[in-house]
């Protein structure tokens, strides 16, 4: 019997250090806690890739200061009776963002709540606010926050390559990989993050236009494209680079 209550912790290590996720756990009372995203590529055998999560002012308004980055938590374990807590650590030595640039809580609590039926983890979500500045126009791939979870109490930390997550702040949208070629040659015109606010402030505010819809269904794109022309026509003061100067124009 005393092999058995030693070979029980091991389990749950290769559990959770897996990137399989089976069942919530229900025997021992450890809880670990980690992200939903992984912020660098998953141990072998895992081929989960390093993902970041975007805050961008890009579609709010200029008088717009402040933004929620939203970050997906997870708790694998028993089942909880009782609120957890923890709180986030800076990586400074991965983080471009001053601290003026972000606000983070003193601490984070996870909420308890029943897990759904097979269910491999429970998750809840934080916010890290993030406020604009005038050096984010220097930073046109974004400033980045790198936070690390700090558990309270029982909690311990759960799969290494989750227990960081990293925030990408910016101004502007970084250029859609599908706005070249066609769109950039016969459709949209060179690309501006000014031209591309517009575009979708005003013309494609469902965001349904991009590669596939060029493929899929090209009237629809050049109507759209058309619609936005004819707002440019309509608004030239509004229509400009951010120079002032240089109008704003597509190629249809």
């Amino acid at each position: 019997m005393k092999r058995l209550f030693y070979f029980i912790p091991l389990t749950i290590l290769a559990l959770l250090v897996g990137c399989k996720e089976d069942a919530l756990l229900t025997f021992g009372d450890d809880r670990y806690v980690y992200f939903e995203k992984f912020y660098r590529d998953a141990v072998a055998p895992g081929t989960e890739k390093a993902d970041s999560t975007m805050a961008s002012f890009f579609f709010y308004n200029d008088d717009v200061n402040s933004i929620d980055a939203l970050l997906e938590v997870h708790i694998a374990g028993r089942n909880l009776t009782h609120d957890e807590t923890f709180k986030l650590r800076v990586v400074p030595e991965e983080t471009t963002a001053k601290p003026e640039e972000y606000e983070i809580k003193d601490i984070y609590t996870f909420r308890a709540r029943e897990a759904a039926p097979n269910a491999t983890n429970r998750n809840d979500t934080i916010a890290i606010k993030m406020h604009r500045s005038t050096r984010l126009k220097d930073f046109p791939h974004g400033l980045r926050l790198m936070v690390e979870l700090v558990p309270q109490g029982a909690l311990q930390l759960g799969q290494s390559e989750r227990i960081r997550a990293l925030v990408v702040l910016t101004r502007d949208a970084i250029k859609p990989k599908w706005w070249k070629d066609e769109v950039e040659t016969n459709l949209l015109g060179t690309y501006s993050s000014k031209k591309y606010k517009l575009f979708v402030t005003h013309i494609d505010t469902k965001l349904i236009f991009d590669g596939e819809l060029v493929k899929r269904n090209p009237a629809k794109a050049i109507l759209l494209v058309r619609n936005f022309k004819r707002w440019l026509a309509e608004h030239p003061k509004e229509a400009v680079e951010e120079d002032g100067v240089t109008p704003i124009t597509v190629n249809v």
